[in-house]
């Protein structure tokens, strides 16, 4: 994990693949651009992750073995651009939250903060190199480009010496730093943290005023302080930001740790989005990681799910109007991609393609998956639910459960999953590995929306035939209908059907599990081969494997193919290392995995399997 405490050392740094543990600090998962629905409403909701000080051992890139409970964020259908925030001057955000971030669909942000007390080489920052070009905008951006985030959160919350501030020279450099950034990282973020005015002094507006305004209008957004009121800066920002046609590039600040923010921080954020939303502004949620911190992890996942979602707490204390009451749901997947195996970013154990390889307990931010964006109620007949006991691959599979105490005279239920805008083709390929035992009396289909360009929805499915045990079904959504009938045709929604014909007998019943999904419009990618393992030592005494990618054999077209690719990784997600017998040592997200193996102590011999992003497996040989 990386990050800078000084400008001397951005201004001195260069790609260093040579430096230990370089590679793994890079991300490899592309951003996977949601498409929005014509209908959705703008609002955006930013959070920004202040977690104990940032860098948790947890969040290294290999990941840990642990069991000990960690803080994750998994309600990533609601958020649009995620902020890693630690108080280095310069916060490279962990390639493990970079991953999990693009394989959901939000752009993340590194933070440049100038903090009182903390000013050395403050006044560097405009510099400019003999062709007048700013130096530090070429580093800043050359800094998300290379470790594959999406932009800069800055804060200054301290002012200029006043000898060379330059209000036009600021302003020039961040709208240089806006537009090299761009140029470098397509649809990237440049947010301006509410703090400097244009009179080179820090006044916390908690809202968009004259002080700030040229600042917003040279970044992509405003972060606002937390102090604001409903009836006063609340308004004003509402009709200023809409005066500049920008009210939801305005993020109102919402402090979850309270200090003075409206509604209390805590449970009452949803008060404070209760104001903001009308008021047609987007928001931003600082430190939602207080739900972990604030009760030292105790009860984790029912106060997290109580604050994002209001589902499944039991304890009466926790009262609150969850995130999910105000922000709308974002569309999972791209036009043409989509991939889950519900995994949660830790597990007791590890599988993979349903076979378990590993029985230690592991953490890996990286490795969470895209989870569904709908969440059952407790009156739902039908509802999902993750375990950690089986997987396909990973830690987690998808139980879905019949819930018969809910209705007791209903034979037909419905569990909605995802919500996609997916441009529908005939040769859409649908795969999907499932458990389906023959215990179990009912019909059981995944069922898929289509909604045309007029509107006009239909529905369609996929009936499942016993399974016991793992299977791979792949199907081709074809419907039978011309061109011109499917003309602007999206697939806007995915779920399960069952229909039974009577009652178990159980209040709840496992009646399928899901180990991963696959939706592409793209035809299957050929995969390359996993090249021979070397080894080098490293001058901390640890070993370092690595390997390459064999597209020996590989025709031109077959080269350039369509698909998902990594411009780190290729056509892979994700590699498993092994050791020895098959002992699976870790996961990795680059070229390359560092043993702990000290100097001249390890002879063992090592195999290297990688997982393409559509969860196909290429086996390597021992070496």
């Amino acid at each position: 994990m990386k990050y800078f405490e000084d400008l001397t050392s951005v201004r001195n740094w260069q790609p260093d693949s040579s430096r230990e543990g370089e590679t793994s600090d890079i991300a490899n998962v592309p951003l996977q651009e949601r498409q929005l629905l014509e209908e959705r409403d703008l609002f955006k909701l930013l959070v920004c992750h202040d977690f104990k000080g940032g860098y948790q051992p947890y969040e290294d890139s290999q990941g840990i073995l642990s069991e000990e409970p960690v803080y994750t964020l998994e309600y990533l259908h609601l958020v649009s651009t995620f902020v890693y925030f630690s108080h280095h001057r310069v916060t490279i955000p962990p390639a493990p939250w970079i991953n999990v971030m693009h394989k959901n669909g939000v752009r993340i942000l590194g933070t440049f903060i100038v903090e009182p007390g903390n000013t050395t080489g403050f006044s560097d920052l405009l510099e400019r190199d003999a062709n007048g070009t700013f130096l530090f905008v070429e580093k800043l951006a050359g800094i998300a480009e290379y470790y594959g985030f999406d932009g800069w959160l800055l804060n200054f919350e301290e002012h200029f010496p006043d000898t060379t501030f330059n209000l036009e020279t600021t302003l020039k450099f961040i709208e240089e730093l806006r537009k090299e950034s761009d140029r470098r990282v397509k649809g990237s973020e440049i947010v301006w943290y509410d703090s400097l005015t244009i009179y080179n002094r820090v006044v916390y507006v908690n809202g968009l005023s004259p002080l700030n305004a040229p600042f917003f209008d040279v970044s992509s957004a405003l972060f606002t302080n937390y102090r604001w009121n409903p009836l006063a800066q609340l308004l004003t920002t509402a009709a200023l930001s809409k005066v500049m046609h920008r009210n939801h590039d305005v993020y109102m600040g919402i402090d979850v740790f309270g200090r003075g923010t409206f509604g209390g921080g805590g449970w009452g954020t949803g008060t404070a989005l209760s104001v903001i939303r009308p008021a047609g502004l987007s928001a931003a949620i600082f430190a939602p990681g207080w739900v972990f911190e604030n009760f030292d992890g105790q009860n984790f996942e029912e106060r997290n799910r109580k604050f994002w979602i209001n589902g499944g707490a039991t304890d009466t204390e926790l009262i609150c109007r969850p995130v999910a009451e105000f922000a709308p749901a974002w569309e999972a997947g791209t036009e043409a991609f989509f991939y889950t195996d519900f995994n949660r970013g830790y597990g007791k154990k590890w599988f993979q393609s349903g076979r378990e390889i590993s029985a230690r307990p592991w953490v890996h931010v990286g490795a969470q998956g895209v989870l569904p964006s709908f969440y059952p109620g407790d009156t739902d007949l039908l509802v999902w639910k993750l375990d950690n006991e089986v997987a396909y691959n990973g830690g987690h599979s998808l139980q879905i459960v019949h819930n018969a105490a809910a209705g007791a005279d209903a034979k037909i239920s419905s569990c909605k999953l995802y919500q996609f805008n997916m441009a529908y083709k005939r040769d859409l390929q649908f795969s999907f590995s499932y458990t389906l035992e023959a215990a179990q009396k009912g019909r059981v289909a995944v069922y898929f929306i289509l909604k045309r360009f007029n509107g006009v929805t239909e529905r369609h499915e996929v009936g499942l035939p016993v399974q016991e045990g793992w299977g791979i079904k792949t199907v081709t959504l074809d419907v039978g209908k011309t061109d011109e009938e499917i003309f602007g045709t999206k697939v806007v929604e995915l779920g399960i059907a069952y229909i039974y014909p009577e009652a178990s007998g159980e209040p709840e019943a496992i009646i399928l599990r899901l180990g991963h999904i696959c939706l592409s419009g793209y035809p299957e990618q050929k995969l390359p081969g996993i090249s021979k393992i070397s080894s080098a030592i490293l001058a901390s005494g640890k070993q370092q494997l690595n390997w390459g990618l064999d597209y020996s054999g590989f025709s031109p077209s077959e080269g350039s193919q369509l698909g998902v690719k990594s411009k780190v990784t290729g056509e892979f997600a994700y590699f498993l290392v092994y050791k020895g017998l098959g002992e699976l040592l870790g996961i990795s997200h680059c070229l390359g995995f560092i043993t702990g193996v000290e100097t001249g102590s390890d002879n063992s011999t090592y195999r290297v399997d990688g997982i393409s992003f559509d969860g196909r497996v290429v086996k390597g040989a021992w070496f």
